[in-house]
């Protein structure tokens, strides 16, 4: 069986799991409701990226064609049909958001007034949250019903994506540290994105009957986006490190801590050097099987790295926190992505569309 098929016919199980994870995470809040909320955070932040890379690339496609999607079309569009979802599972971040961004309890934190007053405050970190989960549900129901190439919906989709992955980053992450800014994190984080849309598609098993050879256009894409993560986050480390300015140096310092640095190297060894070296021969590449255990190693190291960019601050506890948080949100995405949105999304977009 394959792990799509797998993943069909356990969607509701997986579904109730998901809800018992979240009940477990609503007890832990209970007594700690900073480490329960930046746990739902983690988890929030691994499985809405790896959505919004389906819809990145649904997006690609619909600009400029091509037969690479065809085979990844059935694991994409459930994918990215369940962006709704996301605006309600993000609901229990604002019963104490205080908790979680510190600006909300103290603006001054914000480096310069004007900040704090038109821009990072909650009223605005929430209409501008709505409008980027609306936009992208409502196009990216759009580019999974249009299947081909459309232009007219695919330009829009990518410009809208890249203005609402910037707000994302900027409000929901950075912001958790105030004094740390970074005008390349935006970029990297949609990479990022992208890059867990392809572990999920290798994993999955993508290549359809009829159509072998087709893993080794993802394994190239795979290989792709691990390199351009990798480039992007260690060109933001080397600025860091060359400016030597205090605030940057902190954010980076705080992570270097154990346990911390144990969690981005393994996230880099998982999907950064491992894509890479796995799939550099042509037979590898063409491997779905191969491809599977390299798109589960790529989840686990993005997820790990998600945990490494949002866990510093609130302690060492924020890793079981988001490895439970992850199980909650993931387990209710997976019955919904793998259950009635696959099954009525079950089809491919023709080759050569």
């Amino acid at each position: 069986m394959s792990a799509a098929a797998w993943l069909r016919a356990r969607a509701l199980w997986l579904f109730l799991a998901g809800l018992a994870a979240g009940a477990l995470l609503l007890l832990w809040g209970l007594a700690a409701p900073r480490l329960a909320l930046g746990g739902l955070l983690a988890g929030l932040l691994f499985w809405l990226g790896l959505a919004l890379g389906a819809y990145a690339l649904l997006a690609v496609h619909a600009l400029t064609g091509g037969r690479w999607l065809a085979p990844l079309f059935p694991v994409l569009a459930p994918a990215t049909a369940t962006l709704p979802v996301f605006a309600l599972l993000a609901l229990p971040l604002l019963l104490d958001p205080a908790a979680v961004w510190p600006w909300v309890a103290d603006p001054g934190l914000a480096r310069h007034p004007d900040v704090a007053r038109w821009y990072l405050n909650l009223p605005g970190f929430v209409a501008r949250s709505v409008v980027a989960l609306a936009g992208w549900s409502l196009l990216g129901l759009l580019l999974v019903g249009s299947g081909g190439r459309r232009p007219a919906i695919g330009a829009p989709a990518l410009l809208f994506h890249g203005v609402a992955v910037t707000i994302l980053g900027l409000d929901w992450m950075l912001s958790l540290d105030p004094e740390f800014r970074s005008t390349a994190f935006a970029m990297w984080l949609g990479l990022q994105q992208v890059l867990a849309a392809l572990g999920w598609c290798a994993l999955l098993g993508t290549e359809p009957e009829g159509g072998r050879g087709k893993a080794g256009d993802l394994a190239q894409l795979l290989i792709a986006a691990a390199l351009g993560a990798a480039y992007l986050g260690f060109a933001q480390y080397l600025v860091a490190w060359y400016g030597n300015l205090p605030d940057k140096a902190t954010w980076y310092l705080q992570r270097e801590a154990l346990p911390w640095i144990l969690l981005e190297a393994a996230s880099l060894a998982l999907s950064a050097v491992l894509p890479v070296l796995a799939l550099l021969s042509g037979a590898a590449r063409r491997s779905p099987r191969r491809l599977a255990w390299v798109g589960g190693a790529v989840l686990a190291g993005v997820l790990l790295h998600m945990l490494w960019l949002v866990g510093p601050p609130f302690g060492p506890l924020a890793i079981p926190a988001g490895l439970l948080g992850t199980a909650a949100v993931g387990g209710i995405w997976l019955g919904l992505a793998g259950g009635p949105f696959a099954a009525r999304l079950r089809r491919e977009v023709p080759h050569g569309a």
